[in-house]
């Protein structure tokens, strides 16, 4: 099979590989932030901190469905891009049909499971008397469409597997845009808040798995899905979830951890959990920069991880943890000199002003740490290293992160709730680290390298 997708993680130079995978996967990961920063953006400009901290609190669901998704989307990437590397064509097209068929009939599952419990989970995540209504209203219509979201999400992180980033990111782009246009035409002209907000992000998620099914069907993909192709083989399913799990256990794991941040912070008011919101909105713009770089890299790190080219995947994660760094010096930068600007850009409150400022300052010192764990994690996941990855998934957002939130709160209030992330990713990033080292030294002893032109 010769295809330009196969001459990228093979033969290019390392630097153009890098950066023809992470330019378009940043930029997908970059529209992704506008999924989640055009609600906050435009429900804020009804200068409503109830509607803001409703849409705050019901994020961790949006997230898990994204997560569960992953459980099938992470896993099959893996094992897709190894399948590649070692010329196994049949099995990756059989590995991308089952994990989506996976995703739609789980989707089926959660879409029933929370409408029949959506008051209780209300209830669990610390809606109060004030948003309780507008939570319930925004989250029954992101919960029905949830099919649409997780094949989104899932099927875009199939077409980076196989080096299809920028189709990735068009699909993303597509959706995006139908959802900004939405917004305001909704929330402001139609005069329906929250609940157009909701409409809005479904109909943009739709629109974009309907991208992403046009360009399986006009042949776009090394590895089109197919009925014929679906295989109920135990050790594919093994396989997915060996590497899915960990991986998406992370992101469940992430999504209760901002449930307790914003369960914590509901305790000090609505503009307290509404101030929470938007600064994890504007973090989340250096985040998903260095999601985007590691997930990028990760065809490349599993395709010559498949096949034993050795010297070209330490010299592609070289490259990149370089320039993770690098770009986070940047961001360091401008989070701490522009705080108070970042957060009246969303919602020009005084309170929530003051709050999101200070939340945004702590939120800085993570950045560094966080962009060298991803692509800690990545590496992992990408050559099949299950316990480590699992460990490490554990260790950011649950071992670490959630006793952190409960126990800075009890010493230090509010202070400690904003205190716990930072520490939280250092502690994860040595973690990382030690698991990191302890793979890539067991190269040098390893008689298969080759040679690859940076």
């Amino acid at each position: 099979m010769n295809h330009k997708y196969i001459e990228i993680l093979e033969n290019l130079p390392i630097k153009k590989s890098v950066f023809s995978l992470i330019v378009p996967t940043v930029l997908a990961m970059l529209v992704q932030i506008l999924y989640n920063l055009t609600d906050t953006f435009f429900i804020g400009k009804l200068n409503d901190p109830f509607q803001v901290a409703a849409v705050t609190i019901t994020m961790p669901i949006f997230m898990m469905l994204m997560a569960i998704s992953g459980i099938f989307a992470h896993g099959a990437a893996s094992f897709l891009s190894r399948s590649l590397g070692e010329k196994k064509y049949l099995q990756a097209k059989q590995i991308s049909t089952i994990s989506i068929f996976l995703m739609a009939t789980t989707a089926i599952v959660i879409m029933i499971l929370f409408l029949w419990k959506i008051e209780n989970i209300l209830i669990m995540i610390g809606t109060s008397e004030n948003t309780y209504n507008y939570a319930k209203s925004y989250l029954q219509i992101i919960i029905s469409g949830s099919m649409m979201i997780m094949l989104n999400f899932g099927i875009s992180q199939l077409f980076r597997a196989e080096g299809g980033a920028k189709i990735a990111m068009l699909g993303m782009m597509v959706g995006t845009g139908c959802n900004i246009i939405l917004d305001p035409i909704f929330i402001f002209m139609l005069n329906m808040g929250v609940i157009g907000a909701a409409y809005a992000t479904i109909i943009g998620n739709t629109i974009s798995l309907i991208f992403y099914i046009i360009c399986y069907k006009q042949g776009k993909s090394l590895v089109t899905p197919s009925l014929k192709h679906l295989s109920f083989n135990f050790n594919h399913i093994k396989e997915i979830l060996k590497i899915g799990l960990p991986s998406s256990l992370s992101q469940i794991m992430m999504s209760f951890g901002s449930a307790l941040s914003y369960y914590y912070a509901a305790f000090y008011g609505d503009y307290a959990l509404a101030a929470m919101g938007v600064a994890q909105r504007i973090i989340s713009i250096a985040i998903f920069t260095f999601i985007g770089i590691s997930t990028g890299i990760q065809p490349l790190i599993g395709y010559n991880y498949g096949a034993f080219n050795y010297k070209r995947l330490k010299d592609s994660l070289v490259f990149s943890i370089k320039l993770s760094l690098s770009i986070s010096v940047i961001f360091i930068f401008l989070f701490i000199a522009f705080s108070k600007y970042a957060v009246i850009v969303f919602i020009n409150e005084p309170q929530v002003i003051e709050y999101g400022s200070k939340i945004l300052r702590m939120f800085t010192f993570a950045i560094p740490f966080a962009a060298l764990q991803m692509i800690f994690m990545v590496t992992l996941q990408s050559m099949g290293k299950a316990l480590p990855s699992l460990i490490l998934s554990l260790s950011r957002q649950g071992i670490v992160y959630i006793p952190a939130i409960i126990f800075f709160n009890y010493l230090w209030k509010f202070d400690g709730i904003i205190m716990a992330l930072p520490v939280t990713d250092f502690m994860t990033a040595i973690i990382g680290f030690v698991f990191f080292y302890r793979e890539m030294s067991k190269f040098k002893h390893n008689n298969a390298l080759s040679t690859a032109q940076v």
